[in-house]
């Protein structure tokens, strides 16, 4: 069985929404972000990183969440969450970097603050400027969209995961309507809302 290493509230919850939505059976074993457990020795061997999360595949571990929701698909998806063209894929590939490069490191310093592990409120301008520089891009690939490439794809699962945490933050998200609406469309999934279920105590 396919075993995930993370917690819900971490990026593993992108990992077990594929999986759910894959309808592959797996076990989660629980190590939170910034733990004891995820710095124990025994974890270092399968993830040099001593991040979260980490796929086990029989023998084969793999981290990094991209690589890993990449993986997935390629393996188990029989088409499902990818695409069957080249330029298909490459467009997949591409929203998924654009989420990793251009988003993801302002929305983590949001959510950061919001939960008191980062106090800077000058990161936070700074996360929020960025943000504002970027989503109108990602507000005019949704346009008349309701997925960022053809069907429900693992980009949409990273990008809207991704863009949830600002909210958090309390980042106002009017003036980008399209982007509002992927993401409520992707959250509100029976897929992720088993997953966020599994979070709540």
């Amino acid at each position: 069985m396919l075993k995930v290493y993370g917690s819900t509230l971490s990026r593993a919850g992108m990992v077990m929404v594929a999986l759910e939505t894959l309808g592959l059976e797996y076990e989660l074993v629980n190590i939170g972000t910034r733990s004891d457990a995820s710095q124990a020795p025994e974890y270092r061997q399968i993830n040099p990183t001593g991040k979260v999360p980490t796929l086990q595949d029989g023998d084969f571990f793999l981290f990094e969440t991209q690589a890993i929701l990449y993986y997935l698909v390629r393996k188990y998806g029989k088409g499902r969450l990818w695409a069957n063209t080249p330029e298909a894929e490459a467009d997949i590939l591409r929203w998924s970097l654009f989420t990793s490069n251009q988003l993801e490191s302002a929305a983590l310093d949001m959510l950061l603050q919001f939960k008191g592990v980062l106090n800077d409120q000058d990161a936070c301008d700074k996360a929020r400027a960025t943000l504002q520089r970027f989503l109108p891009v990602l507000e005019a690939q949704l346009e008349g969209k309701e997925y960022l490439v053809g069907d429900k794809t693992i980009a949409d699962i990273h990008g809207a995961m991704v863009l949830s945490w600002p909210k958090l933050a309390g980042f106002d998200y009017t003036s980008y309507p399209n982007v509002t609406a992927w993401v409520r469309r992707i959250l509100s999934s029976p897929e992720n809302k088993k997953v966020a279920a599994l979070a709540r105590p």
